[in-house]
């Protein structure tokens, strides 16, 4: 099976889809968020304050799990 991943930009304009052979075909689309996004390892957040509070939430659920055995170190 061979797969590909297509971005496109920011259009008002429609896109044709042509299958050649046996394909399957998944679309997704969303509104523009209205803020700069800043991305991190895990997540991502609308300002890099966010972005830390969110990641060190993160880091924090996951000693809290490893404390109790329930993810492996």
């Amino acid at each position: 099976m061979h797969k590909e991943l297509a971005i496109f930009a920011e259009s008002a304009e429609r896109i044709d889809f042509i299958a050649d052979g046996n394909t399957e075909f998944i679309v997704g689309s969303a509104i523009k968020h209205p803020h700069d996004l800043v991305t991190g390892y895990y997540s991502v957040h609308t300002g890099i304050e966010a972005l830390e509070k969110g990641e060190s939430q993160i880091a924090r659920i996951g000693e809290k799990l490893r404390s109790v055995g329930r993810i492996r170190q």
